[in-house]
């Protein structure tokens, strides 16, 4: 009876925090809207003052320019105070074509005070408010304001404390809070809070790929907004052109953020919300893999925290905002984890290295393809015991898989692989952007002299870091004075060596000459060879957190406290640089949606086209009541002749078009925008979408199936392990 009612107040409990989430969002008690106050002070340029008088011989026209903002579709509310003797007006303008709804506002001779709405059907670049002075004696600016819309972002952070805080009531009550787990999440808990410092605030600092990444998750959130899923091609990127960005550079661990803007949430919440994500996800995945191959909590805590202050892993976050490598280092672990079960532990736990190695795919190529190079590598050193111990079928089943996971990646990327889409322009020569040795052992930016030809180098911190060089010298002291060595000494030998070697080919000593002409250039789509710190870290964090716990002698809680001050200590420098970083996108603003980048484009592609939103028709043909909502077009059509219009959206394979119902051919004209063939006498309403192709969807349902296979086993494993008490 005690227990039942028990329960009952915690669905009660339940019901009224899931009440009073639905009643904030209902009522947007905790929306918030950004006011850009005082503008021509701030953001409108009045060179010659913001007095114009005809007496005095200024002249009529615009009174001023400015530097502009990028804004996210929306409806904004303009306020002005104005004075003057003549009836003049406001207009909206935007560098990018996109025109606002409505964009002039008048201003009444008398009348100082104006309020008005418009609405900004598509992303702005460089949004300005010209006040025009056009009849009258004179005309006097006052002041100009903005308002954004409302935003959602302090409702979703109740949201996200609800369920924290009820999730840890649930694990209390079930009793899987002892006082020592308590303490183990403290700890972490800590180092995640300490890590995700930079993004406890509305801004996003501007790191060397944050515009990219950015316009990545509009491209995403515009796709799913327009019924894709999975999206393949957002109308964000390239001025409402399209790009495919999410082919070539998987983004299916963003779905949530961009969920959350579509549900009203902005853009730098919905960042910062994933870099959180992406530093409690880490510490956790850390946490696992630890506990699995050591066998001890405070091993597993120690490592978490070094994995999760590691310098890298940091600057990964916040300098580089390498969203792809970021994400791809929260399953690092697991990988290594399902790597070290299949060669030498229970090869039956297969499906955990395919998962893993799934999820990595997911995020980044090019950390998949460091994974890659790793398992061939360990199993070529251990190639021997596979075969004694018949661990090769599991090997082979894990491959299988894993390409089976991610097909639906996988055959669009290797689709328009095939039609020459992809970023060779950014292959690099390895060997220009090495770093010096002495690098991994500075604290913080560095100050060498470096190669011109990657001046970056000496700008941000590429170094292994204090907590890790001593977590893993602690793993080899205590391996080399043990009077017996057992199997967790030979491990954290192993993890240390090849933490060192990848560090050594990450420096200018590694000979990436010879590399690159063995390989034929292939080594040139590393990039960084600097990026290989990540596996430093990753085995470093393992195995000093072993030695660290075993160096403590049953203070594993004392020697985590100090790895936490410790790492903490060295991580505040990058840390609050990147929070007090200056150029940052603020809370309400975007990014421009106008890249200048190239790839994943069609070949001969030259972005400054998109700078044009007309349509162009060859041909006796007309089109009326056109309407472009991100990649759809709709509007009525009349041929009279045969004639092709060309629509401002890029000609990707997958497009397709039809007049009332019917199929009309699509193509390509010479800037590479979509075309739509028209034969004499077409009428009716024309309709363009992307459809994607068959063979895609054939490839979503392999991969679901696998997926759904793989939750399976993990339950039924799961099951049994309760069942028995021992492993499955």
């Amino acid at each position: 009876m005690k227990r039942s009612a028990g329960w009952k107040k915690e669905r009660i409990v339940a019901v009224l925090a899931l009440a009073l989430t639905v009643l904030v969002f209902a009522t947007g008690a905790l929306d918030r809207q950004k006011v850009w106050e005082d503008m021509p002070y701030t953001s409108l340029r009045f060179e010659g003052g913001m007095t114009r008088r005809a007496d005095a011989g200024d002249a009529y026209g615009e009174m001023n320019d400015g530097p502009g903002l990028n804004l996210p579709a929306g409806t904004y509310r303009l306020k002005w105070v104005t004075d003057g003797d003549g009836e003049n007006s406001l207009r909206i303008t935007t560098d990018n074509g996109v025109q606002a709804e409505p964009d002039v506002f008048r201003s009444p001779a008398g009348e100082t005070y104006g309020e008005a709405a418009f609405t900004l059907p598509a992303a702005a670049e460089g949004l300005d408010i010209r006040v025009v002075f056009e009849e009258g004696t004179f005309l006097k600016v006052i002041d100009v304001s903005l308002q954004s819309p409302a935003y959602r972002d302090h409702a979703f952070t109740l949201a996200f404390a609800v369920l924290a805080l009820y999730a840890l009531r649930l694990m209390h009550r079930r009793g899987a809070l002892t006082p020592e787990r308590r303490g183990r999440l403290i700890l972490i808990g800590l180092a995640v809070l300490i890590a995700s410092a930079p993004a406890l605030k509305d801004t996003v600092g501007v790191g060397h790929d944050t515009v990219f990444h950015l316009t990545r998750l509009c491209n995403l959130a515009d796709g799913l907004a327009q019924g894709q899923f999975p999206v393949r091609i957002g109308g964000y990127t390239y001025n409402g052109y399209g790009a495919i960005t999410s082919v070539f550079y998987p983004d299916v661990f963003l779905y949530g953020s961009a969920i959350l803007m579509n549900l009203g949430a902005s853009l730098t919440y919905a960042i910062n919300v994933y870099f959180i994500a992406v530093n409690i996800a880490s510490a956790l995945a850390m946490y696992y893999a630890a506990r699995r191959m050591f066998g001890d909590a405070w091993a597993a805590t120690c490592a978490s925290i070094l994995y999760t202050l590691s310098i890298y892993r940091i600057s990964d976050v916040f300098t580089r905002c390498a969203v792809g490598e970021m994400t791809a280092m929260v399953f690092l672990p697991l990988f290594l984890l399902g790597l070290y079960e299949v060669v030498l532990g229970d090869r039956r736990r297969w499906p955990l290295l395919s998962a893993s190695a799934a999820c990595i795919y997911l995020s980044h190529m090019l950390s998949t393809l460091i994974c890659a190079a790793t398992a061939v590598a360990v199993c070529a050193l251990c190639i021997v015991s596979i075969v004694r111990e018949r661990r090769l079928g599991a090997i082979c089943k894990a491959a299988a898989l894993t390409v089976c996971l991610c097909a639906f990646e996988l055959v669009p990327f290797l689709d328009y692989s095939a039609q020459g889409i992809g970023a060779q322009e950014l292959a690099k020569d390895p060997a220009d952007f090495a770093i010096a040795p002495a690098q991994l052992f500075l604290l913080g930016e560095g100050e060498l002299s470096v190669d011109p030809k990657d001046t970056t180098l000496a700008t941000f911190a590429l170094e292994i870091g204090l907590p890790l060089l001593l977590a893993a010298a602690l793993a080899l002291y205590v391996a080399a004075t043990a009077k017996k060595r057992n199997e967790q000494d030979r491990l954290c030998v192993l993890l240390v060596a090849a933490g060192c070697a990848f560090a050594f080919m990450a420096t200018t000593l590694f000979p990436w000459d010879a590399v690159r002409t063995l390989t034929r250039g292939l080594s040139n789509y590393l990039q960084f060879p600097w990026r290989l710190l990540m596996m430093t870290a990753l085995l470093f964090a393992l195995a000093g957190g072993c030695g660290c716990a075993r160096f403590a002698r049953g203070h594993g809680e004392q020697m985590a406290a100090a790895l936490l001050a410790l790492a903490a200590l060295c991580a505040l420098p990058t840390l609050t640089d990147e929070t007090r970083n200056p150029d940052a996108v603020a809370f309400g603003e975007t990014v421009s949606p106008h890249l200048q980048y190239t790839e994943y484009t069609l070949p001969g592609t030259d972005p400054e086209i998109t700078r044009e939103q007309d349509v162009r028709i060859e041909g006796d043909a007309t089109l009326t009541g056109y309407r472009k909502q991100s990649t759809q077009i709709t509007a009525q059509v009349e041929a009279r002749t045969d004639a092709t219009i060309a629509l401002p959206l890029f000609g990707y394979d997958g497009y397709r078009a039809t007049v009332d119902g019917r199929e009309a051919a699509v193509g390509l004209d010479a800037d590479n925008r979509l075309t739509v063939s028209l034969p004499a006498g077409t009428a009716g309403a024309l309709r363009v979408w992307f459809a994607g192709k068959a063979s895609w969807r054939a490839a979503e349902a392999v991969s679901l199936t696998a997926a759904a296979g793989v939750i399976a086993l993990a339950v039924r494993r799961r099951r049994c392990e309760r069942k028995s008490g021992l492993p499955a």
